[in-house]
This record gives structure tokens, sequence and C-alpha cells, in this order.
């Protein structure tokens, strides 16, 4: 103790001088609540300096805190969970009250009115908390563990539970929902959650343990645990406090179990498939369904009322079938008959005599492409009817660790694992050589220690690492010389079929875009002090944060060619005709390394003015600085500026080093300052009615695919994009 002690005063006050000098928009609040009330007599006189002792009744973890002059009493940083209460004093009788509740960013208000006698004699008092918050202005809403279980969850994505909240809409399909649900849970790193109050559905800062969980390039989650391993979420929506930002439109907590003294556990399995499912009114068959999603969690005492263990693990495997129709040419128009629909000779102006096509003109790629990869009707008329089964294997499991060292120091270590491998073989286009491939690891960890200095001096320090690896998208790998196109893949890694889209029919070959890697990482140090004294609750802290995104997207390697009818009439006789409207064919280096560095620090005062009326004032300061690349591959644009660093860009086409062209190619803002200022009000002094109001300045950020990737890899001079539009004059 005498070694590790000095140790844990060095680290945390290392911590708060590179805070308090350094000072992101990130959002460090904590995944715990708070216990407070008064003690007084039964003549309602306040009951200065009793003792409140706080123990878990699940860990057996106790704390003990003092009631100040005016018999007020406040624990902060408390873990979510079931707690019994004693409050006593020399010449009192100890009163107990015990399933005390404390919910995550809440605060539960336990009151003791004492009775005199000896201590030893105790009153247990068994009427329940008051379930008004009077002392925190701040909105949100617990969803608790009973909700997250017990409410049916299609793919168990808890985040669906926000829309319980007012003010919480999952997004639409267009920005990343599912007929208006939000994105299937588990190990996926496609999840965008959703607007809170009328903001952006990227507007929200999502926390695990109080952790930084928040994916650097969607913004969206790392990995979502499964809801058996939940204890339970908060979604703050309004007037939170100076400790938390990052975004503006919600902060959302999650809180993972934890282990007890008593083994507890739960299996699943949840299965859905084509029994029960309807045929689509299109399909020749009713496509395939089999669903199965699956797992256990299993908590453990490992040293009593010391050391606890829990763990889970989540198996998903979807194969969906997908139904699609798209008109394709049938057998005559093959050959270049098309029957009472007039063609257009391109070369003459008039029609072809019976609007066929002679054999001799259509172009030997159109033919290697049908005769490869599109089929003929088999629905009827134009018409190609397929159901092609979707794939989605996903794993993750994870395991946490609570440590009670002693009175003064408790642990928390938390390592997550998430791994997803899809398959969709509509993604790349209506007939693609192959499905498209999508391949993702993700991971978290964190180690938190929570120290109590004093009865009224709380410390936590924590340091967490997330990474998300993977290739959202494949190709095949052919070469185009083999189907008789007379160039090859710019880039030999996005080899593959070049995209063909037939206005009116359909689109066949590979993804235009390579996404062929992505990866980004985020180290988060944090320290949040708590001090209490008087009619005050004092909380500092600050966050370090170094990110980190990897990106490699390859551009239209392959080329895309459109046919549109401008010479014929009709798009598939163009197509035949190998006429295109339009060639598109990028070319250069399509990676991105790109780093930043995020800082804040804040400060905040929760003051009881009166048994009723708590003021709630803060200052919180952001510093987010621009992501930089490791080769400065990234562009602006000022209008009227000529680059120096690249000659021959156009006019207002600027890089990093050009004249107020800054590496990041935005200066940083240093002029976030966010003050908070709120009161709550307990009219009745009863706790069953509150009043609230606040004000505050709350800043916004940008996903990393907004601010960094898409500044340079789709620009020049990184990625040239060739674009001929062809009128009839250029064909050849």
């Amino acid at each position: 103790m005498r070694d590790f002690l000095p140790f844990k005063v060095c680290l945390s006050l290392a911590l708060c001088c590179v805070f308090h000098f350094l000072g992101n928009p990130i959002a460090f609040g904590q995944a715990t609540g708070q216990i407070s009330g008064v003690v007084s007599d039964s003549s309602g006189s306040v009951v200065p300096k009793a003792v409140v002792t706080i123990t878990n009744s699940e860990t057996s973890e106790s704390r003990n805190v003092l009631a100040g002059a005016d018999g007020f009493y406040v624990a902060p940083l408390m873990n979510p969970g079931i707690y019994k209460i004693e409050a006593g004093l020399a010449g009192f009788k100890t009163t107990v009250r015990d399933g005390i509740q404390v919910t995550v960013n809440g605060t539960a208000r336990v009151d003791f009115s004492l009775a005199v006698g000896a201590t030893r004699d105790q009153v247990t008092v068994t009427s329940g908390q008051s379930l008004i918050q009077t002392d925190d202005s701040t909105l949100g809403i617990v969803v608790d563990h009973a909700k997250i279980i017990d409410l049916p969850l299609n793919g168990r994505n808890f985040t669906q539970l926000g829309t319980l909240i007012p003010g919480v809409l999952a997004p639409p399909a267009s920005l990343g929902g599912s007929d208006g649900n939000a994105t299937v849970g588990g190990a996926s790193p496609n999840t965008t959650g959703f607007s809170v109050n009328g903001q952006r559905n990227q507007s929200n800062s999502f926390e695990l343990d109080g952790a930084d969980n928040n994916d650097t390039f969607n913004s969206g989650f790392v990995l979502r645990p499964p809801p058996d391993a939940i204890q339970e979420f908060k979604i703050l929506t309004h007037s939170y406090a100076a400790e938390y930002g990052r975004n503006a439109g919600s902060i959302v907590n999650v809180v993972t179990k934890e282990g007890t003294n008593e083994f507890h556990g739960a299996a699943w399995e949840f299965n859905r498939n084509s029994v029960m499912q309807a045929k689509n009114y299109f399909a020749t068959q009713k496509p395939a369904l089999n669903q199965n999603q699956f797992g256990a969690t299993l908590g453990a005492p490992v040293i009593k009322d010391r050391l606890f263990a829990f763990g889970f693990y989540e198996g998903f495997r979807n194969t969906q079938g997908e139904t699609q129709t798209v008109p394709v040419l049938t057998a005559l128009e093959r050959s270049g008959n098309f029957g009472s629909n007039t063609i257009i000779d391109p070369t003459t102006g008039v029609a072809f005599a019976n609007n066929t096509i002679p054999t001799s003109r259509i172009n030997t790629i159109a033919t290697n492409l049908l005769n490869t990869y599109i089929p003929l009707p088999n629905a009827g008329g134009t018409s190609y009817t397929k159901s092609p089964s979707t794939l989605d294997d996903r794993d993750q499991f994870g395991i946490r660790l609570d440590y009670n060292v002693n009175s003064k120091h408790t642990l928390l270590g938390r390592y997550m694992y998430g791994r997803q491998n899809a398959s969709d073989p509509l993604a790349p286009s209506n007939f693609a050589p192959v499905s498209n491939q999508a391949h993702f690891l993700l991971q978290d960890s964190m180690l938190s220690d929570t120290w109590i200095l004093r009865s009224n001096m709380v410390n936590v320090a924590r340091m967490n690492d997330n990474r998300i690896s993977g290739t959202p998208n494949s190709m095949s790998g052919i070469n185009a010389t083999t189907l008789g196109f007379q160039y090859s893949a710019s880039n030999p890694v996005g080899a593959g079929v070049p995209f063909m889209t037939v206005a009116g029919f359909f689109t066949a070959g590979d993804n235009q875009f390579d996404f062929a890697q992505r990866t980004n990482n985020t180290i988060s140090m944090t320290d949040d002090f708590t001090w209490i004294f008087g009619k005050h609750s004092i909380k500092i802290g600050g966050e370090i944060d170094h990110q980190s995104m990897g990106i490699a997207f390859i551009n239209r390697p392959n080329g895309d060619f459109t046919f549109t009818g401008q010479y014929t009439g009709n798009a598939a006789a163009d197509f035949l005709l190998g006429f295109p409207a339009q060639f598109r064919q990028a070319s250069g280096d399509p990676n991105l390394n790109g780093t930043a560095w995020s800082y804040a620090i804040y400060a905040q005062d929760e003051f009881r003015l009166t048994s009723r009326l708590t003021l709630n004032y803060g200052l919180r300061y952001e510093v987010s600085p621009p992501f930089v690349d490791a080769l400065n591959h990234l562009n602006a644009f000022h209008t009227g500026q000529q680059s120096t660093i690249n000659p021959d860009a156009p006019t207002g086409l600027v890089f990093p080093g050009d004249k107020g062209v800054p590496r990041g190619t935005y200066s940083t803002d240093y002029g976030n300052v966010a003050p908070r200022l709120a009161a709550t009000w307990d009219p009745t002094g009863k706790g069953t009615t509150n009043i609230r109001a606040a004000w505050g300045i709350f800043y916004d950020t940008t996903p990393g695919q907004g601010n960094f990737f898409q500044n340079g890899t789709l620009a020049a001079p990184y990625q040239y994009l060739t674009q001929l539009d062809l009128p009839l004059d250029q064909q050849t």
C-alpha cells in the first residue's frame, strides 16, 4: 500500500496537469450515478456529520460519506445497481433503507429521518425512493435491463429502444436506417444511431462504461454489446452538464453488466426462417431466410467481495434472399432484332432495316458480357427475376473484471472483440461477376481506477482504445482484356469487370469503387475529480484523444460506361453497338493515412442554494484540430487562389503548403468555449414535482468520412478522373 498510493497520486496529478495545460469535443462523462439526500431528526431538524454507509447489495462494496452542516450528503460516482444505505450518529438509532436503485447519470434521492435511541438499534424503512430528479437539470431517460431484455428487438440492437424516448427518431433508410429502424445490431461497423430533437443522426456521442466508443469514420458505435450484457443505458437529450461534449445531439451512455457474489448467467437462441415468410409477389419462389442469433453470458465471483468477472458471447448467422426483377435483352434482341421498336442506325441517321442490327455490327465486348453475365428473361416479356441470398456472419465476445483493491481503490478492466463477414450478390451491380465481400474486425478495451481520496473526494482515471479494421468491399480480380477491352485496371488491386449502366435495363460489372481498406483507431485518456464541500459538488476533468485513420479508396479503377440511347433511340441497342454516351476512369494514389489529436477540459459545480433549489453551472473548453495526412494528400477550395504547390490545378483548388492552407486544410478553432447554466426547483419539497431551466453552448463534430476522407481521395492530383462524353462524331 505504501508504494501503491504515491504512484496513484502521481498518476492522477500528472493527468490533471496535462489536461490543465492542454485543455476534442469529447464526451467524457461517467457511466455512474450518485446518491444524495438530507439526514434529519424526527422534528425535521438537520443532523450534521451523520455517517451514511452505502453498500452494493450484489458485490458488498461499501463507501462511507458524512452529512454536511446542513444535513446534506452526496455519494458521487456510484456504479449503477441496487444498494443498501444506512445512516446513523451517536444518540440516534441507525436507519436502514434497502433496495435503492442507482441509474447511469442519475441521482437517487434518499432522505433519512433518525429517531432518538442507541446506535446499535436499527430502523428499517421500506418506502421507495423519489422517482423525480430534483437536483439534476439534464433531460434524459434510462432504459433499464428489464426493458432491454423484454422488449422485442429484430437483430437485438438495443439502440432501437432509443425511440421510446421523446424527441428520439430513427433515421430513414437514406440516412443509414432500415425501414425507419436503426440498423441491425451485432459486431458490425455500420450503425449511425438516431436523430435527437432534430439534430443530425451523426450528432450523437456514444460511451461504453464512461469511455469513448465512437467510430470516427461513420459516427456510430464501435461495438454494441448484446442486450443480455447491458445493465442499462441512458440517452441524455438536452441541457447536459459541462462534463459532456463532442456532439450537440445526444450522449448515449451504456453500462455493461458486472459480476457479483452470486453466479448468474443466461443463454439464448433467436431464429427467423422461411417457413413463416411470405413470398414476394414478383419472385418465382420464396426467398431463402434463416437467421440465427445465439449466445450466452456468465457472471461470477473470482474472489468473494473482491474480484468479479462477467463475460459474454454472441453469434449471428443470417442467410436472406433478396428478390430483384430487372429488364434484360430477349434472345431476339441479343441477335440485334428489336421488332417494332425503331432503332436508328447512327452512321446514316435512318432506321435499321426491320429494326435489326446486322450481326457484323454487334460489338464483340457486348456479346461477351451478355454471354458471360447477363441471362435471358425468365419472368415473361423482358423481365428477369432472381432471389440470391445475402450472407451475414458475425461473432463477438467480451469480458469485464471488477476488482475492489481496498477501501480506496476499485479497478475496472474490459475487453471486447467482434468480427463480421458479409456477402451481398446485388451490391456491386444487377449482374456482378462476384458478390460484394465485406470483412471487419472490431476491438475495444478500457482500464479505469476509482480512487476515494476522502469521503468527499473521488477521482476516476480512465484509458481506453477502440479499433475498426476491414475491407468494406471487394473486386473480382478479372482482367478486363479477357472480355475484349483494350485496357486494364488503373490499379491492379481493384481489377475487375468495367461497370456498365444500360439505362432502362440493367447494370453489370464490378463495383465502381474499391474500398480496399479502412482502419480507424482511437486512444483516449481521461481524468475526473469530484470534490464535495458545504453546499457545493465540484467536478473538474479533462481528456486527451489520439485518432488515426487509414483509408485505401480506389475510384473507378476499371472504368464505367453509360449507355443512354442517344445514338439509336434505345439504350440496349447502343450497348450492342458499343456506343457509350459516357466513359469515366480514375487513376492515382488511393491511400490516406491521417492522424488527429483532440483535447477538452471542464469544470462544473452543483450548488444547493436551498433544500429545494439547485444551481448547476460550468464551463467547458474543447480543441479539435483537423486530421492531417502523412503525405499531405488533402485539398481545399479558396475562391480565386492559384495553387503554388500544384500550379496546374484549377483556380481555387489549393493544397497544404499553399498560402493560408495548413496541413489539415483549415485552421484549428481555439474558440470553442462552452458555458452551461441550469437551475432545478422542487416547488413542493416532496420530490414529486420538478421545474428545470437551462442554457448552454454545445459544439458538434463531423465524422472523418466528411472532413478527411472526401478531402483527399476523390480529387486531383492524388486520383485523376478522366471523363469522356461521347457524341457520335467521336465514335471509332
